[in-house]
């Protein structure tokens, strides 16, 4: 069955509607305010660089700093008591991961 006329002029006018596309002219203001977002955003991100890096320093003097005393924590262990203890976490975690049926994937 054919279309009705007025549903054939009311799809036309439809498409010439969302056809058309105005030209948005260049307005100082929305051209300023874009400028100060990419201002303010360049320094957002300079800003945590900064304090990352800061972050970052401060972990690894700590590390260094907490490398020997831990290193002698751990020689006076038994070998076979620090591994059963590394089975044991390992079997935890996979435990907790079957049992709460966790997905790991990175895909979205």
């Amino acid at each position: 069955m054919p279309d009705a006329p007025e549903d054939l002029a009311l799809a036309r006018l439809l498409d010439q509607l969302l056809g058309h596309r105005e030209a948005v002219p260049d307005d100082p203001f929305v051209l300023n305010v874009m400028h100060r977002v990419q201002r303010e955003q360049r320094s957002r991100k300079l800003i945590l660089f900064v304090f990352g890096l800061l972050g970052a320093g401060f972990g690894l003097l700590g590390a260094v700093l907490l490398a020997d005393p831990i290193a002698h924590l751990f020689t006076g262990l038994p070998t076979v008591g620090i591994m059963q203890a590394a089975l044991v976490a390992g079997a935890t975690a996979a435990f907790y991961a079957w049992f709460m049926n966790d997905d790991f994937s990175l895909s979205n």
